[in-house]
């Protein structure tokens, strides 16, 4: 709690502070912290995108199959993507 009577007189116990011997190991364990790796399946190209142009009757070609685009949503919404 925030501005406690009389806490200047109380007793204080110190924060221990740790001394690091490996500098090179720290920083690559904090760049790996929030690193995700995503596994995919070698068959990915067959239904990632349409092989014919598949026109869905609004004037443009559909690019991406429908499985793909639900996989990049799902990943949006696990990740917390806007």
């Amino acid at each position: 709690m925030p501005y406690k009577l009389n806490e200047s007189k109380r007793h204080h116990i110190p924060k221990q502070r740790y001394k690091l011997s490996n500098w090179s190991e720290y920083n690559h364990a904090l760049k790996n912290r929030g690193r995700i790796d995503l596994w995919l399946s070698d068959d990915i190209e067959t239904w990632w995108t349409h092989s014919d142009r598949v026109y869905d009757g609004t004037g443009s070609s559909q690019h991406y199959t429908d499985q793909a685009i639900l996989t990049c949503h799902e990943l949006r919404v696990i990740l917390r993507f806007p």
